[in-house]
């Protein structure tokens, strides 16, 4: 493949470079006493296997199915071969992605899906649903023992099935992407609700497979809390009930494939619960000493029935890292009074100061009570409130963070995230914990790495602590080093009575501490779900329960 955008995040056209963040560039160069280049550069050639389905094999396994339904051009098992984590990046720069698909098939029914997995399951070809391609945990690895595998892409299957207005629930096929199921809600004043970072190429199945929280949860809830029905394929038949906004008839069958990442059975569509739009939304920014003050005002806030749609607190390095990632051009007269509120800052005690962002979805005017109330919370516990425009980098930028992550690797940076949730009277431990296991199980602070968190999602229960590493990366041992802090976060993380994920999945990547919190009769429990909807193993086998993948 010669077009070397294919390996970044979204729109290639939109792709960053750092040179744009100057001031990022020379906090780094500075911390790190290096000259930071782009000389990671990917390669013009790939070594890809001969592909072990040609178009007659295609045609003769099957028959049912159009050619435009299949593809085995390299270029596109390249594409299918990773997803968009940090470790899948660096597989492309060293050219050691090894577990290419032999062949990708394009559903554009359920019908077609359903025969699909007939004849996989007939054949015994492995399949790998995948559909917008943003999962960072390796949910769509594939396993270099398996001799037949095929991704099933359904992003063709994209529709409103049907929209119950007076009972506020919509129907769409799994396979619509984020901004193309908000346009046809918004235009009947309708709204999802979910807006995970990946909002613009990620689809609906996808974020109920991996059991996604969106940015704005805490209004309208994790994904499972939107989820009314599912109609899902499985190798041995057609999974669908009768739905009910609430009822008592025993086990909702659709709960099991939330968050089942492919293993048990392929959704194809989905009744969703929808919101009215907001009329407007209106932002409240203040700033705290410490982070353990914006923790406190934010708990006090959600088991008062405060509920911003954003609620994102920042501890005092991450929030140091925004200003630097700001890229917009400034006049005198902004930088002048940026320069007074800084002082001000400072004069006042506010030495390192921690941002808190939250954004309120205005319906009706008594949404407005719950705006000076917030404000009162955060004075109350030593917040200096800021002009509400101080959120507006972020909010202009909030999908765009991976097309900087793109360009950072490319300048030989590790960026990578870890998010957890825990409960509120945990939350400071688990937050100072995971900086003490790097301090004293690795020389990642010794080495000037950069660690910064914030909160991202907070309910009456507890809230979840999404951190950020930067560090320089080492050169031909990039993966292990990833690996080796992967480990020790992830490892503080379980200790420290975190889950190993809030809302990025399990996948491959955090299996091992899955399966470290799963029973053996749990286990045992998920296995034989497995062997009844898909005994012969063939969607996504070696993930979540099954602990056989090495």
């Amino acid at each position: 493949m010669n077009n070397n955008n294919w390996w970044r995040w979204g729109k290639p056209k939109e792709a960053q470079d750092l040179q744009d963040y100057p001031k990022l560039i020379t906090y780094l160069e500075k911390l790190w006493n290096t000259k930071l280049k782009n000389d990671f550069q990917i390669p013009s050639t790939f070594s890809i296997p001969s592909a072990l389905f040609s178009n007659e094999n295609f045609t003769s396994t099957f028959p049912k199915l159009e050619l435009k339904q299949f593809s085995n051009l390299n270029k596109d098992r390249l594409k299918y071969a990773i997803a968009r984590s940090y470790h899948d990046i660096i597989k492309v720069f060293k050219n050691s992605i090894h577990n290419y698909p032999d062949f990708i098939l394009f559903p554009e029914s359920e019908e077609d899906v359903a025969y699909i997995l007939k004849v996989c399951n007939e054949q015994d070809i492995k399949l790998i649903t995948y559909s917008g391609g943003s999962n960072v945990t390796g949910a769509t690895d594939r396993d270099e023992k398996y001799n037949k595998v095929a991704v099933l892409n359904i992003t063709r299957m994209k529709s409103l099935i049907a929209i119950d207005e007076e009972s506020m629930t919509a129907t769409f096929q799994a396979g619509i992407y984020g901004p193309e199921l908000e346009k046809i809600l918004n235009k009947k004043a309708y709204t999802l609700g979910h807006f995970p970072q990946s909002f613009e190429f990620s689809t609906l199945g996808g974020w109920i497979a991996t059991r996604s929280a969106g940015q704005e949860s805490g209004l309208y809830g994790k994904i499972e809390d939107m989820v009314l029905g599912l109609k899902v394929i499985c190798p041995n038949g057609k999974i669908e009930h009768q739905d009910f906004p609430r009822h008592a008839s025993g086990i909702d069958f659709h709960s099991l494939f939330i968050g089942s990442e492919g293993t048990l059975g392929v959704i194809t569509s989905a009744k969703m619960k929808i919101a009215k739009l907001p009329t407007s939304y209106q932002w409240v920014v203040s700033v705290f000493k410490n982070f353990q003050s914006g923790t406190k005002a934010i708990k006090e806030m959600v088991q008062g029935g405060i509920h911003a749609s954003i609620v994102r607190l920042s501890d005092s390095d991450e929030t140091k890292m925004l200003s630097l990632m700001s890229n917009s051009k400034k006049t005198y007269i902004k930088a002048l009074l940026e320069k007074m509120v800084k002082y001000n800052l400072k004069k006042n005690g506010y030495t390192k100061p921690c941002i808190l962002m939250m954004r309120f979805a205005i319906k009706h005017e008594s949404d407005k009570g719950q705006i000076a109330t917030s404000k009162s919370i955060c004075k109350k516990n030593g917040g200096k409130m800021m002009p509400a425009n101080v959120s507006s980098t972020w909010e202009e930028k909030r999908f765009a963070l991976p097309y900087l992550r793109d360009t950072m690797v490319e300048h030989r940076i590790l960026i990578d995230t870890f998010e957890t949730i825990t409960y509120w009277k945990n939350l400071d431990n688990l937050y100072q914990g995971v900086r003490k296991a790097l301090t004293e199980k690795s020389d990642y602070f010794d080495k000037n790495g950069l660690l910064f968190c914030h909160i991202s999602h907070a309910y009456e229960t507890g809230a979840s602590l999404y951190f950020t590493l930067i560090a320089q990366q080492e050169k031909n041992q990039e993966i292990e080093q990833w690996q080796r802090n992967k480990n020790i976060v992830s490892n503080a993380i379980t200790k420290l009575g975190g889950a190993i994920s809030h809302h990025h999945g399990v996948g491959a990547d955090h299996q091992q501490w899955y399966l470290q919190k799963l029973s053996p009769n749990a286990q045992s429990l998920l296995l034989a779900i497995k062997k009844e909807l898909d005994p012969k193993n063939i969607l996504n086998p070696g993930k979540l329960f099954d602990g056989t993948r090495k």
